[in-house]
C-alpha cells in the first residue's frame, strides 16, 4: 500500500474521470500548479480501482464519493457509503469523508488522520451558525476541514469566502460553489485555503475555475493578502481577458491588488460598489449586459453623458465615478487608419458598445447610422444619441465605408459573420469588437478573405484596457506591455 501525505498548502486539480482510461488521459496533462488530484467517483460512469488511479501519478491522491444529499451523485446507503471510503483509505489514498456521514466520530476508523478531509457541502447558503459547523469538524482531527456553501449571488459569495480569513487552530478551506462563486473561489485561497480546489479538464463544480487559472492568472500559487481589489462585473465574465491583463499589470509593478470575475444577474439588486469583502473595492470594469445601468452609479464623465453607458467604475476620495473607455477603445484604432470627413458608417448592435461606437465615429467625422436585431432597439439608441438608423434586413443594401460590429455574434463557435458579405465587396474597413482566446471571429476571417482593411477586438480590447489601468492606478501602463500580455493569454 502507497500513502501519500497532502502537502499544505496545495492546488488540488479535481477530476471526473468516466472510466480507467479517461483517467489516465486526464492525469497526464494535469498542470504543474497541482499538487495533489481528486478524484470525484461519484461522477464517473464505472467504478474503478483505487489502487489503479493511485498508480496514474505520484501526487496525493484524494478520493470522493459526494452523496447526493450534499451536491454530489452518490446515492447509495450508509454502509455502501463507509465501504467505498474504507477501501479508498486502505488502498493508501487520502478520503473525503463528510462530517454528516459520522464516520469519524469512531476513533478505530481512519486511524491515520492525516489522509482525511472531512468535509460538508451545504446546497443553498452557509449554515446558520458556520463557526459552530466548524468548530465541531474540527474535532474530527482531520488533515483539513472543508466547508462548502452554495453562494446565490456576489454577497453570498465573498461572505463565505471571508471566513477563510480567521485564525484557527486546525487546517482549514472554506469556500463557496454555484454560478456566482469564482471571486469566492479565488479569495479563499489568497487568504490562506490549505486546498485550492480547482478543475483540470472540465469542471466538477459549477463556478469552478481550473487550477492553471487560480495559480497564473490570479495568482494563487504566491498567496497575499490584497490591499485593494477590482473586477469585472458581466453575466458571465469566463471568456473576458481582463483579469489575465489586469492581474499581470499589478504584479509587473509589486501591488498587492487583485482583479477579480464578478459574475451578477441583478446588477441594481447586488450594486457592486456596495461589494463588502476582506479588502475594499476600488474599482470594476463592467461589460454586457450592465453598461447602461453603470452609468448611473457613479458621477458620470463626459464620455458616459454622451453614451449613456459606462464601462468602468473607480472610487475617488469616497465617491464612486462612472466612465467610458470604450470610446478610447473604438476612437483610437479608428484614428490609426484615417478620419472619418466624408464618410460613412454603420453601427451594428444596440449595446453599451454600440454607443461607444456611435459617440466615437462621429468624433471622427463619421456619418454614422445604426442597425440592429430588434428595429425598435436601434430607433431609440438613434434617437437619444441623435444619428439615423436602418432596418437590420436592409444592413446587405448599405454601401458604407466603414462597419462595426458591436454585437455578441462571433463569440461563440459556429458564429457567421455579422457583416453582411455582400457589403464587403466595396472593401469597407471593417470594425469587429468582439474578440476571442483562440482564432478570429468570422466576422474578421470574412472581411481579410475580401481584402477589407480590418481591425480586430483584440485592437480595440488593448486600447479600452489601458486607459482603464491608468484609471486603476497603473498610471505607467503602455500599449507596448498591453500588447504583449495579450499576446502571451492568446497564443
Amino acid at each position: 500500500m502507497s500513502q501519500r501525505v497532502l502537502d499544505l498548502p496545495s492546488h488540488v486539480a479535481s477530476v471526473a474521470p468516466r472510466d480507467l482510461d479517461d483517467a489516465r488521459r486526464v492525469v497526464a496533462v494535469l498542470p504543474e500548479a497541482a499538487g495533489a488530484v481528486e478524484y470525484r467517483l461519484d461522477l464517473a460512469a464505472e467504478r474503478m480501482p483505487v489502487s489503479a488511479l493511485l498508480a496514474l501519478d505520484p501526487r496525493p491522491a484524494i478520493v470522493t464519493w459526494r452523496s447526493v444529499r450534499e451536491g454530489g451523485r452518490f446515492d447509495g446507503g450508509a454502509d455502501e457509503y463507509r465501504a467505498l471510503v474504507l477501501e479508498a483509505y486502505e488502498a493508501g489514498a487520502t478520503v473525503d469523508v463528510e462530517h454528516a456521514s459520522g464516520l469519524l466520530t469512531d476513533r478505530a476508523l481512519f486511524p491515520d488522520r492525516s489522509r482525511v478531509v472531512v468535509s460538508a457541502h451545504f446546497a443553498f447558503a452557509l449554515p446558520r451558525d458556520p463557526e459552530a459547523e466548524l468548530s465541531a469538524m474540527g474535532q474530527a482531527g482531520a488533515r483539513v476541514v472543508k466547508l462548502v456553501a452554495g453562494a446565490g449571488d456576489l454577497h453570498a459569495a465573498l461572505e463565505t469566502a471571508a471566513l477563510q480569513s480567521a485564525a484557527r487552530p486546525f487546517p482549514l478551506s472554506v469556500f463557496p460553489m454555484g454560478p456566482a462563486s469564482a471571486p469566492g473561489r479565488v479569495l479563499s485561497a489568497h487568504l490562506g485555503a490549505a486546498l485550492v480546489y480547482g478543475s483540470a479538464a472540465a469542471p466538477t463544480a459549477r463556478g469552478q475555475l481550473s487550477v492553471a487559472d487560480l495559480a497564473g492568472t490570479y495568482g494563487t500559487a504566491t498567496p497575499f493578502l490584497p490591499e485593494a481589489l477590482y473586477g469585472i462585473v458581466a453575466g458571465d465574465p469566463s471568456r473576458s481577458l481582463s483579469p489575465r491583463l489586469h492581474n499581470a499589470l499589478f504584479r509587473a509593478r509589486g501591488l498587492r491588488f487583485l482583479y477579480l470575475p464578478l459574475p451578477m444577474s441583478d446588477f441594481g439588486r447586488e450594486n457592486p460598489p456596495e461589494l463588502q469583502s476582506a479588502a475594499p473595492f476600488r474599482g470594476f470594469s463592467i461589460t454586457r449586459p450592465w453598461k447602461r445601468a453603470a452609468a448611473s452609479a457613479g458621477i458620470p464623465s463626459e464620455d458616459v453623458r454622451a453614451t449613456g453607458a459606462a464601462n468602468t467604475l473607480v472610487a475617488r476620495r469616497g465617491r464612486w465615478r462612472a466612465d467610458n473607455t470604450d470610446v478610447d477603445g473604438i476612437f483610437d484604432p479608428l484614428a490609426d487608419h484615417d478620419t472619418g470627413e466624408g464618410r460613412s458608417a454603420v453601427v451594428l448592435g444596440a449595446g453599451g458598445t454600440a454607443r461607444a461606437a456611435v459617440v466615437a465615429a462621429r468624433r471622427l467625422g463619421y456619418d454614422v447610422v445604426i442597425a440592429s436585431r430588434s428595429d425598435e432597439a436601434a430607433d431609440a439608441v438613434a434617437a437619444e444619441l441623435k444619428v439615423d438608423a436602418v432596418a437590420w434586413s436592409d444592413v446587405s443594401e448599405t454601401e458604407a465605408d466603414l462597419y462595426v460590429n458591436t454585437t455578441p455574434v462571433g463569440m461563440s463557435d459556429g458564429d457567421g459573420s455579422a457583416v453582411p458579405e455582400r457589403v464587403l465587396e466595396n472593401r469597407p474597413l471593417v470594425f469587429d469588437c468582439v474578440y476571442r482566446q483562440s482564432g478570429e471571429t468570422a466576422t474578421v476571417a470574412a472581411a481579410r478573405r475580401a481584402r477589407c482593411p480590418v481591425i480586430d477586438g483584440l485592437s480595440m480590447f488593448a486600447a479600452q484596457a489601458l486607459r482603464q489601468a491608468r484609471l486603476f492606478g497603473v498610471s505607467d501602463a503602455g500599449m507596448e506591455e498591453v500588447r504583449e500580455i495579450l499576446s502571451e493569454a492568446v497564443s
